[in-house]
């Protein structure tokens, strides 16, 4: 019973990280009620195959597979920009599935040449710090957003549906209390506060559906449409996207030491050649590219479940779910408001990482400029209006658009100059 609550609690804490990325995807390309299922189907399947292949052959860690910020910001970039590029929207698509697969070669090739490690060492304490603290700060207003009911449907905070949303958050901190139940307090959440929606007619329609079993469908857009103008656009974003791994995977190995857990290290060259697989996989399925989620971090640190089994098994469910497009429909129409809430403590517990990683820098002066700089800097970028870098390159656009992205790389440089400046300071002393 134990492992059944425990692997149901990371299929629902999958499907809540991913389920709104899709479906608004989806909404901004202008896909039909069935497509939209249908994507949201692919989508799912490619996330649990991923977190499948990466437990076992990639970082072999309990790590949920996510759809990419970063991919989400091409989508939404070139949502705007594709009908003029491409054509249409359906082109824009199938350049996009080139895209994926073009990564994904990347991402193989860096692998096996031994470049990750090289990019590992870039990926300091600092820099893990300052990515989690952009990251929970760019996702705070999404979160914030869904629980006050502002969605495409409304643009006015929804007073009903905020109150139950901070009902919910002040339950699953109580949940996180109780000594027995306390493990399982997302999933005691999510159902509760569903039902609670539920009581209150705030729950989304459940799109019908005639299928009862679909497999997912290779290049479901039509045949990838080979752009060479996107190329260096690709080769930023992958690279951008091993950052993101190799930063997801070191925190969740640190909240596995400190639970004192074993686990098998020096696995960057296999964790990056599945992430390839996986890039490819979201390119073949027509579906969004995955990556591994630093909120797995939190969920392991809330929930105290850092077995593989459970994690697999809850993988092994959102497959199976991919497979019916009811079920898909059904999950589908979880209010954005009780998934939002529901994982708002695991979230927020992320930023107490961020201060662990930082405790264990030596220089706390240097340490400061950095942060400093990284934070104003990305958060800054957060408060730019997206429609203001349409004039720019999309290589440009995607990166400058994305707080998180440009933080992150003002901490990786600052650090890099900052450091080098010391060692020669260093080299003059002792000459």
């Amino acid at each position: 019973m134990k492992k059944f609550l425990s692997s149901l609690q990371w299929a629902l804490f999958i499907l809540m990280g991913s389920i709104v990325v899709p479906v608004a995807v989806a909404s901004s390309y202008g896909l039909s009620p069935g497509l939209t299922v249908e994507f949201v189907q692919r989508t799912l399947f490619v996330l649990g195959m991923a977190g499948i292949l990466q437990t076992l052959f990639g970082h072999k860690l309990p790590i949920q597979e996510g759809p990419a910020g970063l991919w989400w910001g091409v989508f939404s970039l070139y949502a705007g920009l594709g009908p003029v590029l491409f054509g249409s929207h359906l082109e824009t698509l199938r350049a996009l599935q080139f895209a994926f697969i073009l990564s994904g070669i990347i991402f193989i090739v860096f692998s096996l040449f031994g470049w990750v490690e090289k990019i590992a060492s870039y990926i300091s304490p600092t820099v893990v710090g300052v990515y989690l603290i952009l990251m929970v700060a760019q996702l705070s207003g999404s979160f914030l957003q869904g629980m006050s009911g502002l969605n495409g449907d409304s643009n006015v905070i929804q007073p009903t549906v905020l109150a139950l949303s901070l009902g919910i958050v002040v339950l699953s901190y109580m949940f996180m209390r109780l000594s027995r139940f306390g493990h399982y307090s997302v999933l005691f959440t999510i159902v509760f506060g569903w039902i609670v929606f539920s009581l209150f007619d705030l729950t989304k329609p459940i799109i019908n559906v005639t299928e009862t079993f679909k497999l997912p469908e290779i290049f479901a857009f039509g045949t990838p449409s080979i752009e060479p103008n996107m190329v260096i656009m690709v080769v930023f974003i992958t690279f951008l996207l091993l950052a993101n791994m190799l930063a997801s995977v070191k925190v969740v190995q640190h909240v596995m030491e400190r639970e004192k857990v074993h686990y098998e290290k020096n696995r960057l060259k296999e964790t990056g050649i599945i992430s390839g697989v996986n890039q490819l996989l979201g390119g073949c399925f027509s579906a969004i590219g995955a990556v591994p989620i630093s909120g797995s971090a939190g969920f392991i640190m809330t929930t105290k479940i850092t077995s593989k089994l459970p994690f697999l098994l809850g993988s092994l469910a959102i497959v199976a779910i991919s497979f019916v497009p009811s079920i898909t429909a059904f999950v589908a129409s979880i209010p954005e408001a009780v998934g939002y809430a529901a994982i708002l403590p695991v979230f927020s517990s992320i930023i107490s990482l961020a201060f662990q990683e930082f405790d264990s820098v030596e220089n706390k002066q240097i340490l400061y400029r950095i942060v400093s700089v990284s934070l104003f800097g990305g958060i800054g970028v957060m408060f730019i209006p997206s429609e203001a870098f349409t004039n720019m390159s999309p290589t440009l656009a995607s990166i400058l658009s994305n707080g998180l992205v440009f933080g992150a790389i003002i901490a990786v440089v600052c650090e890099a100059l900052l450091t080098r400046k010391i060692d020669k300071e260093k080299q003059w002393k002792s000459a």
